[in-house]
């Protein structure tokens, strides 16, 4: 039987000292307690070590060692400038910058600021020498290596055991990985079986809800305007970075067809997208499939989508097949559902990485084969979708199509380490999404579900007390979507006011409230506040999130799963669902600049593309008597004011208390609270489609 891995695999690589003060310079602070997190602080990309997840992995339980098995990582080349590459897509987003929506194809990042072609080849001959697969990309950042456990012991010179992480056994090295200094690593993503990061999907238990048709968020939400002006997408490319497989992309279309059907809603199409590195050579502009190219890359084309239950044993054969079971995932429904019906002019780019190296899941998680086998109660699979995450978005940033971006999963900030890295030595994560703001792709990421605190003690999964943000959505190269509560009625128009996505308005399945759930935001531990909400808000730390729309299961969207094998509607939430609608909201937006000739003057293929929208959102707040400085800069102004543009929340709060079993914190933060203006719940509030279209291109919009 086979599933697929449902976390991310975003490095656990020395984690930083974390201040999770609150503050920032925001409208709303916290009211709970201040403090340090747990954990020792180490410098991440030393060239001297080795930045894995050490200092995590040492709060652990020791269970034995590891053998068999393999691993499928994305490996961080050190780069000739990566703190450039950062730098450069902000300018590239900021309209008062001369650098102002000049985008590089990968290539160019490659060549600007990606690693040298020596160095790039030579990591990849490195791991290629103890037999491991390695496939490249040409922005030339990280390296895809996929292999056995005792393939990667040989090369990184250490062991690997099983440990014990929130519960579950993962496997994870004994000590730190040793290279020789001819070989430029900075660091590894995915060298531990499991990690902090989770998708932020939640499913509605309340069986008399099926959840709202798209036509009731499009008209809650103001897309139906720009509809019957002719924007819903059309010609713009909404990516998703996968979590899991999906039943309808390219052809096989039985969700998406159930959702058009049982509504009667337009729907768009969906392409799913293999990430497929390209030999190591290649990605350095050589030819040729000799030995030197490192083939085969690891990578592998998805398997088909099966029924939700099934047997791994078919016709009674005692060798399992690993393609026999491979049932869909919900968060990717969700995700792909949300674009294609929102925005149903515009293709959905479903980006999805499957590795077949062999892991073994049973009753406490997911855990490396022991010479060679499961135990006794585990099942092989196979790594794909949110745990080959990089993959994909590598992938996503190679072939430079999707002009905007949705992703639906985060780490706790105090748990990235080597992952963000610093703002003076950034880690993979700030490499990837400038790379994206660098070629004009705009990204939306859910700010999260349990509100106020996304940060827990590794060792029992139990929450620290301590208000601590999500990664990436504190990148600030990307917009941080929150959510909200939106009542609407069956026509779509709301019957009372928008209110934040609160552990009081979610109910769970015994009917009771208080699930420990609500919009993720706060201060960021890690990143400075950029130039938009510094002077807007004041503020001195990166703070989230930056826009909201529906996350609320209780007001969620309508989603259809596994049709085929007799499922039925169900209503869904988290800012899982806030994060795509947003991507949808603003390939609508492109989709106008691109019909406009005084908005689409970027350079290059893509002059329509407008970068990371954060700076735009801000510049439009701050024609508010909220905002707390003005910001306006030359290149851009805003066609209408910010109460135009946007529902301002000023109800509801993200302290997500947990209730019943759940582990109780030593300190309970009180979180944060919407009020008027910017808060750390549903930053500036939920766009209005319409409005932002004429706001940001100048296209009015009846």
């Amino acid at each position: 039987m086979r599933f697929s891995i449902r976390v991310a695999g975003a490095l656990l690589a020395g984690a930083l000292l974390v201040s999770a003060c609150g503050g920032g310079g925001g409208s709303h602070g916290p009211a709970g307690s201040a403090g340090v997190l747990p954990i020792t602080p180490s410098n991440p990309l030393s060239p001297s070590g080795f930045a894995w997840g050490q200092d995590i992995v040492a709060q652990l339980p020791y269970l034995g060692p590891a053998n068999g098995g393999g691993l499928s990582l994305a490996v961080y080349v050190r780069m000739r400038d990566a703190r450039g590459l950062v730098q450069y897509a902000q300018s590239a987003s900021d309209p008062s910058s001369p650098n102002y929506r000049h985008w590089l194809t990968p290539l160019e990042i490659g060549d600007m600021f990606g690693a040298s072609q020596n160095d790039y080849t030579a990591a990849a001959k490195y791991f290629a020498s103890y037999g491991l697969h390695v496939g490249a990309w040409p922005q030339r950042e990280a390296l895809s290596v996929t292999g056995t456990l005792d393939q990667f012991t040989r090369a990184f010179g250490t062991t690997f055991g099983r440990y014990r992480y929130r519960g579950k056994e993962i496997v994870a090295p004994n000590g730190t990985p040793h290279f020789p200094s001819t070989v430029p690593i900075v660091a590894a993503v995915g060298m531990m079986s499991a990690t902090p990061a989770r998708s932020y999907f939640i499913k509605n238990n309340n069986a008399s809800f099926f959840g709202y048709a798209p036509q009731q968020l499009q008209t809650g939400f103001d897309f139906a305007s720009a509809a019957r002006a002719g924007f819903n997408g059309a010609g713009i490319n909404v990516g998703i970075i996968g979590t899991g497989p999906i039943l309808n992309a390219n052809g096989g279309d039985d969700d998406v067809a159930a959702l058009h059907q049982y509504w009667n809603a337009s729907v768009g199409s969906i392409v799913q997208v293999a990430a497929s590195p390209q030999p190591a050579t290649a990605a350095n502009g050589q030819t040729g499939t000799g030995a030197a190219d490192y083939n085969p890359t690891g990578l592998a084309a998805p398997p088909p989508v099966t029924a939700p239950n099934c047997s791994p044993n078919p016709n009674g054969t005692a060798t399992p097949d690993y393609q026999a079971c491979n049932p869909e995932d919900g968060e990717a429904q969700l995700d792909t559902e949300s674009t294609t019906s929102l925005a149903p002019g515009a293709t959905t780019l479903f980006y999805l990485a499957y590795n077949p190296v062999e892991y073994c899941f049973g009753p406490n998680g997911y855990d490396i084969p022991t010479n060679g086998a499961c135990a006794a109660g585990e099942t092989p699979v196979q790594a794909e979708g949110l745990y080959l995450a990089d993959d994909e978005i590598q992938q996503a940033i190679a072939d430079d199509k999707a002009d905007t971006l949705s992703l639906s999963y985060g780490l706790p900030e105090n748990q990235g380490g080597g992952y963000i890295g610093t703002e003076a030595q950034p880690g993979l994560g700030p490499v990837e999404f400038a790379s994206l703001a660098a070629e004009g792709i705009a990204v939306f990421v859910s700010s999260g579900d349990d509100g106020a605190w996304e940060c827990f003690d590794p060792s029992t999964g139990a929450p620290l007390g301590v208000a601590c943000p999500s990664y990436p959505a504190t990148d600030p190269s990307v917009v941080a979507v929150g959510g909200v509560n939106i009542p609407l009625d069956e026509a779509g128009n709301p019957i009372s006011a928008i209110a934040a996505w609160a552990d009081n308005t979610t109910q769970g399945g015994d009917g009771s409230f208080g699930n420990n759930v609500g919009s993720g935001g706060g201060v960021s531990g890690i990143f400075s506040a950029p130039t938009w909400q510094q002077k807007t808000l004041g503020a001195t730390q990166r703070e989230i999130p930056d826009i909201a729309l529906d996350a609320d299961p209780l007001t969620g969207p309508s989603i259809f799963q596994d049709v085929a094998y007799g499922g039925a509607p169900y209503a869904s939430g988290g800012t899982s669902a806030a994060a795509p609608e947003a991507a949808a909201q603003w390939a609508i937006v492109l989709q106008a600049c691109k019909a406009n000739a005084s908005c689409a003057k970027g350079t290059g293929a893509y002059p329509y593309r407008l970068g990371n929208p954060a700076p735009l959102f801000y510049a439009i707040y701050a024609t508010s008597t909220y905002a707390k400085g003005t910001y306006t800069p030359t290149g851009f102004t805003p066609q209408l004011d910010y109460a135009h543009v946007f529902a301002d929340v000023i109800y509801g709060g993200n302290q997500a208390v947990p209730s019943g079993n759940a582990p109780q914190p030593t300190t309970t933060p009180s979180g944060y609270e919407s009020g008027p203006g910017y808060d750390q719940v549903t930053g500036l509030g939920a766009p209005f489609t319409g409005h932002l279209v004429q706001a940001v291109t100048g296209t009015k919009v009846p």
